[in-house]
């Protein structure tokens, strides 16, 4: 009996220790799991402003994570989650409520109070933006105090830089404002077409050339000048080369601007004189020949029946232009009617004899004698028979004898037309 009643005690020991150590594993199980579901605090930097505050915490709920820390909301505040993550080291940054205006393309505008992004402003104001229409700012741009947002019409406008063409939207602005949107950034020497203050207007094409400098030196060639200088030795109407011109040479230096590699102007910075050149001067002659005689005979009337020709200026009896002057001694004759001369012209005044070797046939002269008769314009047409004699220059042709004996022989200045 003693024997059974052991046995029996013993066993029903073991029977409880198994019992209490099922207890146990099922209560190390549930602390485990109960362990498991309440994960660790973690860190959360809060972005206020310039102020930054770390909280540990292991809440979910990124308003209760501020209220944790002791940061006070506004009614209009907001909290950007977008880098916030239960359970791991993140970052909410709150918007403060700022005041703002937004107008329309209409031009009214709303003058309210709203936190966080432009796109924030619009939501709260129902605003949808219209084909062609674009904001002065962008949308993820951040909301500050005094903030002026408006709609615009879009604008579309294409830069062309560096071999690329960009096309962009935008609404008011310079040509300025295009490339820092463009990402454009202009070198010292670049050229913009149009200017950089240029008001931008749809459709509107941007050029950015690149420009680089280079320098150059070529030899070329002076070309001499001309000048006139009067003489006062020289008959009105003569000229002569005193000095004759020639060429000088020169080193010139460029500065050679170059557009996108094409070469787009040249500028002389400098020069250096090889050889000068030499002036060609003419001398003019402003000297007016006066006749011997204190006035003209029968008024300046000429003997000559010839028409002088178109062009010719006589001033006081003589001609302002001519090639030269002869001056020497002329007799008179005269002959019938209808006679022809030795070069077949008609006898009449104006048709004069001359020493052929002296004063070619056809010869144009204006024929003045020193004490005032003008005999006028003549023609060389026959050949004087004085020609032997050596005694005269010339034998003018006179309608009677008795105009040739009132002649006689007189001394004369032959203008050479």
């Amino acid at each position: 009996m003693k024997t059974n009643t052991k046995t029996i005690a013993k066993s029903s020991r073991k029977s409880a220790e198994k019992i209490i150590a099922l207890i146990l594993a099922v209560i190390l199980l549930c602390a485990g799991t109960a362990f498991a579901t309440s994960p660790s605090a973690y860190a959360v930097d809060i972005y206020d402003g310039t102020e930054i505050t770390r909280v540990e915490t292991n809440k979910n709920d990124p308003y209760q994570i501020v209220e944790q820390a002791n940061i006070v909301l506004n009614e209009k505040d907001r909290l950007n989650v977008d880098n916030f993550t239960f359970g791991k080291d993140s970052t909410i940054t709150i918007y403060r409520a700022t005041a703002v205006s937004f107008t329309s393309l209409e031009g009214e505008s709303i003058y309210t109070v709203c936190a966080g992004k432009v796109s924030d402003l619009l939501a709260d104001l129902n605003v949808t933006l219209e084909e062609g229409q674009i904001l002065n700012v962008p949308e993820d741009t951040l909301l500050t105090e005094g903030l002026a947002v408006s709609v615009m019409e879009a604008r579309t406008v294409t830069v062309t830089a560096d071999g690329e063409t960009k096309t962009l939207t935008f609404g008011e602005g310079t040509v300025q404002d295009i490339l820092n949107a463009a990402n454009i950034t202009l070198g010292e020497n670049d050229d913009v077409v149009p200017a950089l203050d240029t008001q931008i207007s749809d459709q509107l094409e941007i050029i950015v050339y690149r420009v680089t400098f280079a320098e150059r030196t070529a030899k070329e060639t002076i070309h001499f000048k001309k000048e006139t200088k009067n003489d006062p030795k020289m008959l009105v109407g003569k000229s002569e080369i005193v000095q004759e011109g020639k060429d000088g040479s020169k080193n010139v230096t460029y500065r050679d601007k170059y557009r996108d590699g094409v070469l787009y102007s040249s500028e002389a910075i400098s020069e250096e004189i090889l050889t000068p050149a030499t002036t060609q001067i003419t001398a003019k002659g402003t000297m007016k020949k006066t006749l011997s005689h204190s006035k003209l005979k029968n008024g300046g009337t000429p003997i000559s029946e010839l028409t002088p020709p178109k062009g010719l200026e006589i001033v006081d009896g003589a001609p302002t232009s001519y090639s030269k002057i002869i001056r020497g001694k002329a007799a008179a004759y005269s002959a019938r009617p209808g006679a022809k001369t030795a070069s077949g012209r008609r006898v009449m005044p104006g048709h004069i004899a001359v020493n052929p070797k002296q004063i070619p046939y056809g010869t144009e002269m204006w024929i003045v004698s020193t004490d005032g008769y003008v005999y006028g314009y003549a023609i060389a047409a026959d050949t004087g028979g004085f020609i032997h004699q050596g005694k005269f220059t010339v034998d003018l042709f006179m309608n009677t004898t008795a105009e040739c004996r009132q002649w006689g022989a007189r001394d004369v200045i032959i203008y050479v037309l």
